[in-house]
């Protein structure tokens, strides 16, 4: 009797434990199945490179969205999945979804740059900001491209225009590079009337080694662009030093710099005031031309599915 009892009881325990594990499974492939059903349409391409070279063709040809973009979404409409630089990737596009998920920063998505870039930029840079810090840096930035702010820029910009012309346009060349002309004439009202820094002869062809390295895999000191990131990180803090100590030498200049809306002057102020190290005044003056203009990419949470370190592409329409 005793030994039925016994075997009752076993049997009951399996029973048991048989239906618990059978429910946890039920479970989890419940939640698998909407977890993919949450997924965007796509396709991930070959293992680990995905669709890298395709997207690297057209951004070659400098024809990304044309034949990468726009080809997935005739396929798979607006929002799609892929595999990009090793890394799942889930391409948004269209005004709607990039106001959803960039009104949501740091809520539902993190910023994320590759390594090189990180290594080129620095750890302060404004690119590696979050939260209050990235919302300081912002502010400078935007206080400087303000309506107050452009009254002073807009003359300056005009000048320099006016000086590029007579030197470069106005010289009796039969043939001009264009491209060329543009390129010199973008990084001398950047650096000259927002930053407030003289363009030296070689100046754009230094800056032009460094963006050669901004998605670069690997770090290899013999590289000369990372040699001149040495450089240019101390000319940073050396510049950085010579302004604060100049602003605080003399307070109308700093009032008056910032009224006329140099960058490089808000920095430093806020420099002054605590606001950011000197590290990060000197990096986010070279971040500031090297974020790219037409994608960002960034990790999203909400796709658990897609792995352990998901991306978004935002696409402007």
């Amino acid at each position: 009797m005793a030994l039925d009892m016994n075997f009752l009881v076993s049997v009951s325990i399996s029973g048991l434990l048989a239906v618990a594990l059978a429910l946890v499974l039920m479970h989890c492939k419940r939640s698998k199945n909407k977890s993919k059903n949450r997924l965007p349409p796509g396709q991930m391409g070959l293992p680990w490179i995905g669709e890298t070279i395709d997207f690297c063709k057209a951004q070659k040809k400098n024809r990304l969205y044309e034949d990468f973009i726009q080809a997935r979404i005739q396929k798979h409409g607006r929002t799609f999945k892929t595999r990009l630089m090793g890394s799942p990737t889930v391409v948004v596009n269209g005004a709607d979804a990039n106001k959803f998920f960039l009104s949501n920063e740091f809520k539902l998505v993190v910023s994320s740059w590759p390594s090189s870039s990180v290594q080129l930029m620095g750890e302060n840079s404004i690119m590696e900001k979050q939260g209050e810090a990235h919302r300081c840096l912002r502010a400078i930035v935007a206080t400087s491209l303000s309506s107050a702010g452009m009254e002073s820029l807009v003359p300056r910009m005009c000048r320099t225009i006016q000086m590029h012309m007579e030197k470069y346009w106005n010289g009796g060349e039969k043939t001009i590079s264009l491209y060329r002309l543009t390129k010199v004439l973008t990084f001398t009202i950047v650096l000259e009337c927002l930053l407030g820094i003289e363009v030296k002869p070689g100046l754009l062809e230094t800056f032009e080694r460094v963006l050669e390295g901004y998605l670069q895999p690997l770090r290899l000191s013999r590289f000369e662009i990372f040699q001149g990131k040495e450089c240019q990180k101390r000319d940073s803090r050396h510049d950085a030093r010579n302004h604060q100590d100049k602003e605080k030498r003399n307070g109308k200049e700093t009032r008056k710099r910032k009224e006329e809306g140099i960058l490089l002057s808000r920095l430093v102020a806020a420099l002054i005031r605590g606001e950011i190290s000197e590290v990060e005044c000197g990096q986010r003056r070279l971040a500031r031309f090297c974020s790219p203009r037409h994608n960002v990419f960034r990790h999203c949470h909400d796709f658990q599915d897609v792995g352990s370190s998901p991306g978004l592409l935002f696409y402007p329409s």
